[in-house]
């Protein structure tokens, strides 16, 4: 199964995106909860639905980008969920559709605002935090 094919898998169950989540440190999951709960959804409810939109919206050019956003990571599974996240969290969401988490404009690979790297514990560290 690749990367991404897992990510949708696995994380369009609440519990598990919600452990997924809460691994990438306090600052990133803070921020999934904030818009989490700005529409009435917990962290793991909120990432489930965004992957799952993102499993059943985006194109091979979306996932190719994210391939290559992943390729190298120490933890490509984090690294992508994160970055299936960002438009959903910064109020962009996914594309097409009216509800928040599907407004807005096109996917980003990258968001230079934000980096997380993982330590080999699965802390982030190195986070650069804008909430």
């Amino acid at each position: 199964m690749c990367l991404i094919a897992e990510i949708i898998h696995t994380c369009s169950h609440e519990k598990v995106a919600h452990a997924a989540v809460a691994s990438m440190g306090a600052c990133f999951a803070g921020r999934v909860g904030v818009t989490a709960g700005a529409h009435g959804l917990s962290i793991g409810a909120f990432t489930a639905r965004v992957v799952q939109e993102f499993g059943k919206s985006s194109g091979e050019a979306e996932k190719e980008a994210l391939r290559r956003v992943m390729d190298g990571s120490d933890h490509p599974i984090l690294t992508g969920l994160q970055h299936i996240l960002l438009p959903a969290i910064e109020g962009k969401g996914l594309r097409g559709g009216s509800s928040p988490m599907n407004a807005g404009s096109k996917r980003r690979p990258h968001d230079p605002g934000v980096f997380l790297t993982f330590s080999q514990e699965g802390e982030a560290a190195g986070s650069v935090c804008a909430v």
